[in-house]
This record gives structure tokens, sequence and C-alpha cells, in this order.
């Protein structure tokens, strides 16, 4: 374990700053809580087979610098971009460490009074603690780090329109906050009907849920071929009532490499019950991006679709109403940000958006989409 006073040892290689810079540099998961953000100029950039970041602010006071913010924005990767996170729904958000796991396997934190501010690595008194921690301690900071997600808003252009940062702050009440981007959900008889029609389809799912997962599960592992699992896909699936999508994909779905994204469903599932939402986010965001550099057709719509079927609390489906009722919220996810960056910032959103519903009657991400769906025939008369 190493002490770190500061201003006292500022000139040492062993400085805060210093250790930053290499925790950057030599990460492979990589995870920085901090009550506030005014300042980030690190040398160093994010390793290319770094596997996760978890990067949340504080924003009580309005504190939090939007400059710096979008100095972080700038110098996050592409496939990172919604790892940037506001702890926007915790009132007293005062954490700040920074946890890192090495390709040794080495497992390090620093934990201490810096936020990060030019005065806290310069000028301020501060007492920090660079140890380097067991397995054990470091998962169960991570888990931790995780749950902080859950209570958190993707920093994006967007969220800095809504951010209120204050040049005199007053002491914040404590308890939870609303999110600074809400949407507004769609409300009325007709939307709390179809939330009904919705709620059958997913009890019809569920009578063929374990004839699709086993045929999943043999593509995933190549013992059926991507024509034969289509073929019975669509005898199972495609004109069965729970499905949520109209038709779109048959064309393409009918030569798609379907193996991948049954891997990548596979991969998903079997890790679903044992991973915490932060870690099942980043994988959901890993394989979508897989799919992406492999040009998979299927990655977007059944895809999402097969995610909200499975696990409706958490992950939404992509299509065109979804898409243009997003444009009528303004909505816009982390610029240059990855798919499946983009897809997880907007699970996180909706999320969000069904927690203290009172627009309608819909109880999760899947109920949800078809009340979209019926805003959007309402609004543009299409089905």
């Amino acid at each position: 374990m190493r002490i770190l006073l500061l201003p006292d040892n500022t000139a040492n290689d062993k400085s805060l700053a210093n250790l930053y810079e290499r925790a950057i540099s030599e990460a492979i998961e990589l995870f920085i809580v901090t009550a506030f953000l005014t300042d980030w100029q690190p040398h160093s950039v994010i390793r290319a087979d770094c596997e996760e970041l978890s990067f949340i602010v504080g924003t009580d006071f309005g504190i939090t610098s939007k400059d710096a913010c979008q100095l972080v924005m700038k110098w996050l990767p592409e496939r990172l971009k919604n790892d940037f996170l506001a702890a926007d729904r915790i009132s007293g958000f005062h954490p700040k460490l920074i946890l890192w796991k090495t390709k040794k396997r080495d497992f390090n934190l620093i934990l201490g009074s810096s936020n990060l501010t030019q005065a806290a690595f310069n000028s301020n008194h501060e007492a920090n603690v660079f140890a380097r921690i067991s397995e054990e301690q470091y998962n169960s900071i991570k888990e931790w780090v995780y749950s902080i997600r859950l209570r958190c808003s993707p920093i994006s252009d967007d969220w800095l329109e809504g951010y209120k940062e204050a040049t005199r702050p007053a002491y914040p009440r404590q308890g939870s906050k609303p999110p600074v981007i809400s949407f507004k959900l769609p409300r009325g008889k007709d939307i709390d009907a179809v939330v009904k029609e919705r709620r059958g389809q997913q009890r019809a799912f569920l009578q063929i849920e374990e004839q699709l997962s086993c045929l999943i599960e043999l593509c995933a592992a190549g013992r059926l071929s991507d024509a034969k699992f289509y073929e019975k896909l669509m005898s199972l699936w495609g004109s069965n009532e729970s499905r949520f999508q109209g038709r779109g994909f048959e064309i393409l779905g009918k030569h798609s490499k379907w193996r991948q994204t049954c891997r990548s469903l596979s991969t998903i599932r079997a890790k679903a019950y044992t991973l915490s939402t932060g870690a099942l986010d980043n994988l959901v965001k890993r394989e979508m991006d897989r799919l992406t550099a492999l040009q998979n057709p299927n990655r977007v719509a059944w895809l999402s679709e097969m995610l909200c079927h499975f696990f409706p609390g958490k992950y939404p489906i992509l299509n065109k109403p979804v898409r243009v009722w997003l444009q009528h919220n303004k909505y816009r996810g982390p610029r240059g940000a990855t798919e499946g960056a983009r897809y997880i910032d907007l699970a996180i959103k909706l999320r969000s958006a069904l927690e203290n519903n009172t627009a309608n009657r819909a109880k999760d991400l899947a109920q949800l989409d078809l009340a979209i769906w019926k805003w959007y025939d309402n609004e543009f008369g299409e089905d």
C-alpha cells in the first residue's frame, strides 16, 4: 500500500497524476468514479484491448464542468462512449476512486479525497491511498460500481444541453433525483389497450420459448446449418402471434449467417442470470459490435427483438416506429458511438423512463414498444 499526500509528493513519479496515467495506459478494465469533474487532460489513451470502462461523475451542486465533460467525450474511443455516465439520480454522491485490472491480472485501486480537478492534483491538501488488492476485493468494488450505473445517465451532447452547471451551488437535498434527460411516453386509452395486447403476445412467447431456445443453441453450436435454422425459425416463430415486429428481414434473413447471431444470443443468455445489469450491458454491447464488424444483417432488428423477448425489463427493440419516436423526443445517442454503445445508451434511458411511468400501463420495454407503435400509427396512419 502507498499513501499519497498532496501536494507534498506531486513531483514524485508515484504521484497521483502519474498513477492515473499508468492506470489509463495499462488497464484492460478501468473504473473511474468521482464526485466532481472540472478538468480532464490525460496524456495517455485507453488501450485497444481494454474490455470495459465505467467513468462516472457526480452532478451535486452543479460543479461538474460541461467543458471537462466535452474533453472526456472527445478522449473516449468509439466503443466506450456510452460508458461515460452522470450520477444524476443520486444526491450525496461523493466517492473518489480509480480501479483497474491489467493484462497480467494485477488488481489496483486508488481511493481517497481527490476529485478530478486541477486543484485536487496540484494545490489542494489531499490524501489518497494506492494499493494492489485481491481479485475478490476487485470484483466486489466492480459490482458496487455496476450498481451505481443503474442510477446514472449516459453523458452525451443532449445531456449536456439539459445539465445546469452552477456558479454558486446550493447543497442538494438528499434522495433520488429525476434524470436530466427524460422521454415523453405515449398516453391514452388506445395506448393502454395495445399494452394489454402486448402482454398477450408475451404469454404466447412463453409457449414457444423452450423450442426457440433449443434451436438457437443448436445453431450456435453448429449442429444446425444457417439454412436449416432459418427454416425451423420461420416455421416456429415466423407466423406466431408472439412476434413483435412486422415483416422486413425475411429476404436478407434467408441467406444470413445465423450461427454468428445465435452464438451472440447464446453467450448473452448463458451469462444473463449470473452477471449484474451493468456487466450484462457490457456483454450485449460487445456482441452487437462484434456482429457489426462481421456485417451481420440480423444484428439489429432480430437480435434486439430476441433480447426484448428474453429480457423485456432490460432491452428494447429497434425498429422504424421507435426511431421516429426517438426523433420526436429529440433523442441523440453519444456522438460517434458504436452501434452497441448506442443500443445500451437507449436501453438505459428507456429503463429510466419506465421507473416512474404514469403515462400508460407499460411495465417493461416490450410493452412500451407496442405503445410506441400505436403512437406512431396515430401520428402517421401507418401499420
